[in-house]
């Protein structure tokens, strides 16, 4: 009987990823090839950096106008440098600072919360000796990360603090989860997975996104990579929030329960149950939190904050076009990409929405 629900349970998720695209309207369709342009304009933008070529600053060219000379095609900004090749170099800035962080906040968001609902409040047992080894390497690894970034040869060394970082999270897995730990229940610590996530969610969802990324970068060096690692500590919220309501809800349906006495592995029944349930409302919230970064990451550069000097960016462009108003090109087309962008994204995030609702009615 269990596999005549997971066979119809199959059957109506690939269904739904049907519906989920082809309902899209043709205001959805076109998002969707200009989110496609975007990218390949980034990835254009990559392969041009790996190349070698750089922004080439010519001060007798400058305030050139567009489409008047086939050289600058849209033509130059204030120190003569050509505005297409900047855009396009914008297009990948504004690319990384939005999807390859909201990937992974999701991914993390999606984890932390299917762990919490599933774990609950009594899943999940430390070993005493464990966890206090564990929460000594953490105090270690905090004090030794200033005096590690102050060593020359190791600040110049590329994602090393990516390394160092990712060295003391494997440690504190290894010795929280994969360690054997003796059999009497006593010397066992229980941790309220579910409790301690849903606290963490209300407080942190009270704290403004855009504040929030000011006080960080505040704090920290000015890179793209620290930006990054700033945007997945604010954005990982609600995927956690939606993975966690929407796991609780799958655990009370009779095939979950089902599926669960049977000893159906874990992997099986996230892909059949809680991932078809997931991948409309993850979607949704991806198109909307990547439209709002790319305002957020735009009105960062525009005051200066978090995006380095030497990185190009549309918000940027829109802050030195300021002193030259009459330089009309170098507001309108930042502006104009920045805000398709934007609408792109919302109203391919709209489409996900209206599609997900059509497949619950």
């Amino acid at each position: 009987m269990f596999y005549l629900i997971l066979a119809s349970e199959t059957d109506s998720s690939c269904m739904g990823k049907k519906v989920l695209f082809k309902s899209f309207t043709l205001a959805g369709k076109i998002s969707l090839l200009w989110l496609l342009l975007f990218t390949m304009a980034a990835i254009f933008a990559h392969w041009a950096i790996l190349q070698g070529r750089e922004i080439e600053a010519t001060p007798e060219l400058a305030y050139l106008p567009p489409f008047t000379n086939p050289a600058h095609l849209l033509g130059t900004d204030q120190l003569g440098r050509d505005v297409l090749f900047y855009l396009f170099l914008s297009c990948r800035t504004a690319w990384l600072l939005s999807f390859p962080p909201l990937v992974l906040t999701t991914i993390l968001g999606v984890a932390g919360g299917t762990g919490a609902a599933i774990l609950g409040n009594s899943g999940m047992t430390i070993n005493r000796v464990n966890f206090y080894v564990s929460l000594f390497l953490l105090l270690v690894f905090l004090y030794l990360s200033p005096v590690l970034d102050g060593l020359v040869p190791i600040r110049y060394i590329p994602l090393a603090s990516t390394a160092y970082w990712l060295t003391c999270m494997g440690l504190l897995l290894y010795f929280l989860i994969f360690r054997g730990s003796p059999s009497k229940v006593s010397k066992h610590i229980t941790i309220p997975v579910d409790e301690v996530l849903e606290k963490s969610i209300n407080i942190w969802s009270t704290l403004p996104k855009l504040l929030l990324l000011l006080l960080l970068s505040a704090f920290g060096t000015f890179s793209l990579y620290s930006l990054v690692g700033w945007i997945c500590l604010g954005y990982w919220v609600l995927p956690a929030r939606v993975a966690r309501t929407t796991v609780l809800q799958i655990k009370q349906e009779p095939y979950y329960e089902t599926a669960k006495a049977l000893g159906i592995p874990f992997q099986t029944k996230f892909l059949n149950f809680i991932w078809p349930a997931l991948q409309g409302p993850i979607l949704t919230n991806f198109c909307f939190a990547a439209s709002g970064l790319l305002g957020i990451g735009s009105t960062l550069a525009y005051m200066g904050i978090g995006v380095p000097a030497d990185i190009p960016s549309w918000g940027k462009m829109l802050a030195n076009a300021r002193f030259s108003v009459e330089a009309w090109w170098l507001i309108a087309f930042p502006a104009a990409l920045l805000l398709v962008s934007i609408l792109s994204l919302q109203t391919i995030g709209q489409q996900f929405q209206k599609s997900t609702r059509q497949k619950t009615l």
